[in-house]
């Protein structure tokens, strides 16, 4: 199973709770991060863009290991945040899930509105044509939009809101030097964490 993440973070809010089903049940899991988010904190002095993508690389594996995937294959295409759709290349990322053995695919729901979502879906579809992969998508923002989501009572939600901790540069202000960095809407990431997750075939 390879969980194909636009940004670092997507993975944990989009299929934390299934990362964590997957490890317990012995599925061999991959994880590849698109791009390395390094557009969420523009102008900031300490964490220039190159920091903040290492810093972001990291967040991932810090999170990765407190769902319990510390052993997962973890792969960062390292493409521009913000220009998905102008820098991936399909024909990479299709050697990539070839060589890993990919059977099952999971993206960014094209629901999603942010663009890098939608783009990371088209390249998916690009990438799995005609392979024995099947292609499936991951709601993340679009689960926002549907007022009655229910919450769940998965035994790893304490495991998903850790994981999610470790993405401390999109849910604190832990980089505080740019008024226009991103940071998460509490209220909104609490519904990401505890909330249903959402899948459907592509």
């Amino acid at each position: 199973m390879v969980v194909l993440a636009p940004h670092p973070d997507d993975e944990t809010l989009g299929c934390g709770l299934l990362i964590a089903d997957a490890v317990r049940l012995g599925v061999q899991l991959a994880v590849v991060v698109l791009t390395d988010g390094q557009a969420s904190h523009p102008g900031s002095l300490r964490w220039p863009p190159a920091a903040l993508g290492r810093l972001r690389r990291g967040e991932t594996r810090r999170a990765l290991a407190r769902l319990g995937a510390d052993r997962a294959a973890l792969r960062f295409m390292g493409w521009r945040d913000g220009r998905l759709s102008e820098d991936a290349r399909s024909l990479r990322l299709r050697a990539l899930l070839q060589a890993i053995g990919a059977r099952t695919v999971l993206v960014s729901s094209p629901a999603d509105s942010h663009p890098d979502h939608q783009a990371a879906w088209r390249l998916a579809r690009r990438a799995t044509r005609g392979s024995r992969a099947r292609l499936m998508t991951y709601a993340v923002w679009s689960r926002l939009d549907d007022a009655a989501s229910p919450r769940t009572r998965h035994f790893a939600i304490s495991r998903k809101r850790w994981a999610m901790q470790a993405h401390r540069s999109q849910t604190s202000t832990y980089i505080s030097d740019t008024p226009g960095g991103f940071v998460s809407d509490p209220l909104a990431l609490e519904r990401l964490v505890t909330g249903t997750e959402r899948y459907a075939h592509a």
